[in-house]
């Protein structure tokens, strides 16, 4: 974003620097009101006026700022929960230039980019929305802080006092602020000047956004969101809802509002002409409360008017992390096959909520443990008068057994609400690759099997021990190899990777590790990268890709595959405290957020 504002800012100042004759200007202006015996002239000029046009259109479109467009007209390009906090409760959040900074209680201040790195001791209870330059603020047990965002130093620019204190600090300019100011016997949203610190009683509420183009507030007060116009103290009311937040260009404003028990983060137009349910809360997996799955709090936008971040909680009795949520919004609905691939991912890191989103009738359950889907290609797509048909094929492990399928599934989307949805998901054929009871690997397609080889058909060189079963396999794209490992069962757990060749029926071993449990293996959709996750007698999660055409191999710590999507593989990095997902290019060796 701040590459955007420098070619900004650039382009206008060329602009500004090209050379204008001002005489021509008068000269071609009298052109216009000549009779016709001077048309020709005049109009020898317009392709140049027109070209000169067209190049300044073409230079400013790259700054790529999205169309404003009503509320009711953005859908839910993707969503993902990219990052669970697992120890330590996330108090307060916000966003700046690219990066996320997060208070986790007791900790810190952490900003996340392709790490979650501790900037500040102090923690947080609440931080500004907007930023002054590199400025944040935040406030802690009632006082108000500054933090550089490029030094990490932060400095108390107020106290709060015995009887009153300080949340939720907003920029007005660079001198002034807006605060919650909390006592006994109610919250108001005050004006300070930082320098004097005088402060000003504007109007009673809390969590309190600024829109400087219409010096506007957005506000929270007993359960409904305020719109308060600074200059006549006019209010008006948004919606029933709770945790507002503007657009740094004040088009739109998110909170969360709740229905029957179902929470929900919605937007609407800071004009209030429409509004827009944007996450699908699905209900408990098990017993109905009359509450949904998940509790939603501080919806906040990214730099522009297209990415909503949100923190999702269980509700459901299995108290699971803390996540934050990336929901990208578009104007244009998402083709068929990205509909379809949107709701694949989904399945694969386990979002339901945003799963059922995208079916029209979706089932109680969605996602399981075991077995677990683990990548997936798209075969081909065909459209229909009514419908179109996608045809995928989605790839599955178990994490305890010798198993593998390979699914072909077709999958039906009508549009509806100006939007794909799936109506039907058909399983069209199955071939399973298993370990049987007579200690064989065998395929099985469509019901049919057939056995491949046993445990005595290995070449004795590759098993240094009796002790030992088949674990994690799957088989290429091709059909004509399968990939499979050998678990010891003695204390060092030994494990050997090999290949299968159904053709010659040779065994090629690829990589032996003294120590280790492993989970499962998965391929990229090209077959030349296979991954394999284990865990050390410590249970640490170590995954290592095996490069099938050089032979070499790279490996992780602390890290999970979850899935190959196409030939980037999305990781999961996991720590003590937190967990967070990531793109990683094998063919490059680099990592981007996800």
């Amino acid at each position: 974003m701040m590459e955007n504002e420098k070619i900004k800012k650039t382009l206008y100042e060329l602009r500004n620097e090209i050379a204008v004759d001002t005489d021509l200007k008068k000269q071609l202006r009298k052109t216009f009101v000549k009779k016709s015996r001077t048309r020709k002239w005049k109009n020898a000029w317009i392709p140049l006026l027109a070209a000169a046009s067209m190049f300044l259109a073409f230079l400013l479109s790259n700054e790529q700022v999205p169309q404003h467009v009503k509320a009711s007209s953005l859908k839910i390009a993707n969503a993902i929960s990219f990052l669970d906090i697992g120890s330590g409760e996330i108090t307060a959040y916000t966003y700046h230039d690219g990066r996320l900074y997060l208070s986790l209680e007791g900790r810190g201040i952490f900003v996340y980019g392709n790490e979650l790195k501790k900037v500040l001791n102090d923690a947080a209870d609440s931080f500004s929305r907007s930023s002054k330059g590199e400025k944040l603020l935040f406030t802690y047990n009632g006082d108000v802080f500054l933090f550089d965002v490029k030094t990490t130093k932060s400095e108390k620019v107020l106290d709060g006092t015995s009887d009153s204190s300080y949340i939720y600090p907003e920029w007005k300019d660079q001198n002034h602020i807006y605060l919650t100011k909390v006592t006994d016997k109610e919250k108001q949203i005050v004006e300070v000047n930082v320098q004097t610190k005088e402060e000003t009683i504007i109007v009673s509420g809390e969590m309190a956004s600024f829109v400087e183009k219409e010096q506007k507030l957005v506000f929270e007060r007993h359960g409904e969101i305020i719109i308060y116009n600074v200059k006549s103290g006019k209010e008006t009311i948004v919606d029933r809802g709770k945790n507002p937040s503007v657009t740094n260009d004040g088009n739109y404003i998110s909170y969360v509002k709740e229905r029957s028990g179902f929470e929900d983060v919605w937007i609407s137009d800071m004009d209030l002409e429409t509004k827009n349910k944007v996450t699908t809360n699905p209900p408990p997996r098990y017993e109905p409360s009359g509450e949904g799955m998940y509790r939603y709090h501080l919806p906040i936008w990214g730099n522009d008017e297209r990415t909503l971040y949100v923190m999702k909680k269980r509700n459901d009795g299995e108290n699971g992390p803390a996540k934050i949520m990336k929901i990208e919004l578009s104007e244009q609905s998402s083709t068929e096959i990205e509909t379809v691939k949107s709701y694949l991912q989904a399945l694969m890191v386990r979002d339901d909520d945003f799963a059922k989103s995208l079916l029209k009738d979706p089932p109680e359950f969605l996602t399981y443990s075991n077995p677990k889907q683990i990548g997936f290609q798209i075969l081909e797509t065909t459209k229909n008068e009514q419908s179109t048909s996608v045809k995928a094929e989605v790839y599955w492990t178990d994490t305890s057994l010798a198993y593998y399928k390979v699914s072909t599934y077709d999958l039906t989307l009508m549009k509806k609400n100006e939007r794909y949805v799936i109506e039907t998901v058909k399983e069209l054929s199955t071939t399973e690759l298993l370990a049987n009871e007579q200690n064989e690997v065998e395929l099985v397609k469509d019901g049919k099997g057939e056995a491949l080889f046993s445990l005595q058909d290995i070449p004795q060189s590759f098993n240094q021990t009796e002790n030992i079963r088949f674990s994690s396999l799957l088989r290429t794209h091709d059909e004509k190899t399968v990939i499979f490992s050998l678990q010891g069962m003695d204390e060092k757990s030994r494990f050997t990777l090999l290949s299968f060749n159904r053709e010659t029926k040779a065994f090629n071993l690829l990589v032996t590790l003294e120590g280790g449990i492993m989970e499962k293996v998965a391929l990229d959709a090209t077959g030349r990268f296979l991954t394999a996750d284990y865990s050390t007698d410590a249970f640490d999660s170590k995954m290592f890709i095996f490069d099938l055409e050089k032979g070499k191999q790279t490996d992780f710590t602390n890290v999970h595959s979850v899935f190959w999507k196409g030939d980037k593989l999305i990781l999961k990095e996991v720590a003590k405290t937190h967990s967070m997902y990531y793109q990683y290019d094998p063919h490059t060796g680099s990592k981007i957020n996800y």
